[in-house]
């Protein structure tokens, strides 16, 4: 599995616990909507770590899905989520936010194109630190 979408898994992993400390996620019982929803995530979660060719799809559907039926949950997303699954998801994005996620790209570029090592959320945050960016990656 190579970095991003390993990356991309830590990620989906991270929010689903974040998620189940919230409504309506925590509750004792949940509605089918939840339970569907999360059966969904579970696939999802599989789906990545089998590299299935649609995970990446399947992704942008089920992020869209939580923004626009969980709204209190959005902040739990790591706002750079939303650009490695791409398609719909990064209509949540920023002008600011999807500039400074392709000097990442190119960033990770110039370290894949010199077989430097690189770890993800740093270089994404050193980014963030010299652009004066103040939005962060998850609250």
């Amino acid at each position: 599995m190579n970095l991003r979408t390993q990356y991309i898994l830590d990620s989906f992993t991270e929010l689903k616990k974040r998620m189940l400390d919230h409504a309506p996620f925590n509750a004792d019982s949940l509605a089918e909507e939840e339970a569907d929803f999360l059966q969904k995530w579970q696939g999802l979660m599989e789906e990545t770590e089998s590299l299935s060719p649609n995970y990446l799809f399947n992704a942008q559907e089920l992020l869209a899905r939580l923004i626009r039926c969980y709204p209190n949950l959005t902040v739990l997303i790591k706002r750079e989520l939303l650009w490695f699954v791409g398609g719909e998801c990064l209509h949540f994005l920023g002008d600011k936010e999807l500039d400074l996620y392709q000097n990442f790209e190119e960033a990770a570029y110039e370290y894949e194109q010199n077989g430097k090592d690189y770890d993800i959320a740093t270089l994404i945050s050193a980014l963030r630190d010299k652009n004066g960016s103040t939005s962060s990656t998850t609250h």
